[in-house]
């Protein structure tokens, strides 16, 4: 396992912990493990590409999130995919997606709709998290999956999770201090914050 799937360990031990008190509801909306066949489905989906170690050990804990129970607060993209999902939103990308939106290093992680957050598997790229929501331009969204998934912890310990009444304020908020949290992750990646991508190139 490598570093970030370390670090996904971690995160996931610190959400088991905080999130069931912090957002019991969004803690309920996380789903069981991903079967091992699923896993190995999804492995073989992403081909060429590695399936990355972060999200492998995401998907061994939890298998996404279940529908209609709002977006993960930090991708604001839609929910996370099951593995299933996972394997299906990367085969219809790679044949029936946009070409000039659409890089084949990238694997879904959540979607809703015309919104999704794509992992990069390119290791140089240190698997940046990518908003590819259609039709705008993509753009760096966070430092990696896991850094995404924990600082859901964060938001809810400042009080800065989406409610039902959310302002614009509330929102510049909140994308302040996720700015502020990722300031030192950010920096030794080799994407910049809110960059954006142009994935033919």
């Amino acid at each position: 396992m490598d570093d970030r799937g370390q670090h996904m360990t971690e995160v996931l031990r610190r959400l088991r912990m905080d999130l069931p008190h912090l957002a019991p509801a969004l803690w309920d909306s996380v789903r069981g493990p991903a079967d091992d066949d699923v896993r190995e489905a999804l492995r073989a989906a992403v081909e060429p590409m590695p399936l990355p170690d972060e999200l492998d050990v995401f998907l061994r804990a939890h298998d996404g999130q279940s529908s209609g129970a709002g977006w993960w607060p930090t991708l604001d993209s839609g929910p996370p995919l099951s593995g299933q999902q996972i394997a299906e939103q990367v085969t219809w990308s790679r044949s029936d997606g946009e070409h000039s939106q659409w890089s084949v290093a990238w694997i879904p992680v959540t979607h809703e709709q015309w919104y999704q957050a794509v992992l990069d598997a390119v290791p140089e790229r240190s698997g940046t998290v990518i908003d590819a929501s259609w039709p705008d331009l993509p753009r760096a969204m966070a430092p990696s999956f896991a850094h995404a998934v924990d600082a859901v912890i964060d938001l809810g310990r400042a009080g800065l999770l989406p409610t039902a009444d959310d302002d614009r304020a509330k929102r510049l908020e909140r994308e302040a201090f996720l700015d502020d949290l990722w300031q030192e992750p950010w920096s030794a990646s080799s994407l910049r914050q809110r960059a954006e991508i142009h994935p033919a190139s």
